[in-house]
């Protein structure tokens, strides 16, 4: 009983210093001088004074489609965006960049998948490669949503790939991108120890761009990161950002396809759908929860350290060291409250400044209004639909409101509330990364074709 009550009384030392500094502000990360905010467009093609993702004339399509089979409802809405030569040549590099962290409709529906996979195959003359790719920043790389029983369609990820292979297809082919740097103390995932390189030539990893970095109004920045990769395939030298490496130079022949689902994601983000699912593109080791860079905070927790959360995160940590448990810093984080908009932000810089999905898809065939299929089909709606863009900041606001919105029970007051891109937390998220310079929020400006089919 002493020994306890000794431990206490440090337990309670510590916190109070812990409170003490914060009320003077952050303790870590210190702010540091050696980066500049980059800039630039290197994706956007075209006149810069518009939004990434609209058309000549500053507008966003939004193609939805429902009705069909999870196959012909990806197939009809490509075909009203003008085909899939549109969006690929015949010896182009796919990426198709599903979300693999979580389990039944938390992952991307496997059958949306196979029916793009087969529009790219059937392409006139297409003899280029289609590859899986993701990061679910968790040191197990083949689990979750590439090996789960929980799936999301036929198919997990693995099997998808297994499926194509099997039928004579080998130029589809999966990669595991590694987080790069340290993480000691894991908070959001548990991945690290990949490596981290200047370009592909020094071998597979993650590029930390010490030119291109976001910074929130509260002073919190986030370093741009991205994978680069060999195809198991092909053997070609893959840059997510210049292209594939060909005899020392790079060829613009990469094409990335931000294939996401569409669900709530509590008070902190209300919704995740395609730019949040750029996430699992980015390394989540670059700053705070990892050790590496000074002063920076990974894509994740530039929107989520306030100070109270911060706190809650300090006190769990002590809580475990001297032996009394994790439950009071867990409930000061939950108290803790979110800037989940900056996030958003960091998103949006690195989608102006790193890469632009060439493509955008909502794999809506099931729509988790109440979750993210942690917990198996609960707090589901079978929406039956696909919804495709070229800008993620209007695909995510029409995919929120027409899709998860509607599929939201009337009697679920709170979900109600934290699905609509109109309110908080999900329309800051969207306005911060539509400040960044991309795509278009104004429903003056976004078309929304729509069509409901029938088998």
């Amino acid at each position: 009983m002493a020994l306890q009550n000794f431990s206490r009384r440090i337990f309670l030392q510590v916190a109070g210093l812990v409170m003490f500094f914060l009320s003077f502000g952050e303790i870590w990360p210190s702010r540091s001088s050696a980066t500049e905010k980059g800039g630039g467009t290197p994706n956007s093609g075209k006149d810069s004074s518009l939004p990434l993702g609209t058309s000549h004339h500053g507008a966003s399509n939004v193609y939805l489609v429902k009705g069909l089979s999870p196959e012909e409802n990806v197939k009809r809405a490509i075909e009203l965006m003008g085909g899939i030569e549109e969006f690929v040549e015949p010896d182009d590099i796919v990426i198709l960049k599903p979300n693999a962290q979580w389990w039944n409709h938390g992952t991307t529906n496997t059958n949306n998948m196979k029916g793009l996979i087969e529009l790219i195959l059937a392409r006139p003359g297409f003899h280029g490669e289609i590859i899986i790719a993701e990061n679910h920043h968790y040191k197990d790389v083949d689990s979750r949503g590439w090996n789960t029983e929980e799936r999301n369609g036929d198919y997990n990820l693995n099997e998808l790939v297994n499926y194509f292979n099997e039928n004579g297809h080998e130029n589809i082919s999966k990669n595991h991108w590694v987080d790069g740097g340290q993480n000691p103390n894991p908070l959001e995932g548990d991945a690290a120890g990949g490596r981290v390189v200047r370009s592909v030539e020094e071998g597979d990893g993650y590029v930390w761009l010490a030119d291109k970095i976001y910074e929130s109004p509260e002073g919190r920045r986030c370093m741009m990161t991205y994978p680069v990769f060999t195809s198991r395939y092909s053997g070609k030298k893959i840059d997510i950002m210049r292209g594939s490496l060909v005899n020392g130079e790079y060829v613009d022949n990469v094409k990335l396809v931000n294939f996401s689902c569409l669900n709530h994601h509590g008070r902190a983000f209300g919704v995740t759908a395609s730019i949040k699912n750029l996430m699992g593109v980015t390394d989540m080791t670059c700053g705070f929860q990892g050790r590496e860079p000074t002063g920076m905070y990974n894509m994740h927790f530039v929107g989520k350290m306030s100070r109270l959360y911060r706190a809650g995160v300090d006190l769990k940590y002590y809580g475990r060291k001297f032996g009394l448990g994790p439950g009071v810093g867990r409930k000061v984080m939950n108290r803790g409250y979110w800037h989940s908009q900056y996030t958003g932000g960091a998103l949006g810089y690195w989608l102006k400044n790193v890469r632009m999905p060439d493509l955008n898809i909502l794999a809506a065939e099931y729509v988790g209004w109440g979750g993210r299929g942690r917990h198996g089909p609960y707090k589901r709606h079978q929406a039956n639909c696909v919804a495709c863009s070229v800008d993620p900041v209007a695909l995510d606001y029409v995919g929120a409101k027409k899709i998860l919105l509607e599929a939201t029970p009337s009697s679920e007051k709170k979900y109600l509330s934290l699905n609509s891109p109109d309110r908080p937390p999900f329309k800051l998220f969207l306005e911060e990364c539509h400040n960044q310079g991309v795509g278009n929020l104004s429903m003056e400006r976004i078309n929304i074709i729509e069509t409901v089919e029938h088998v």
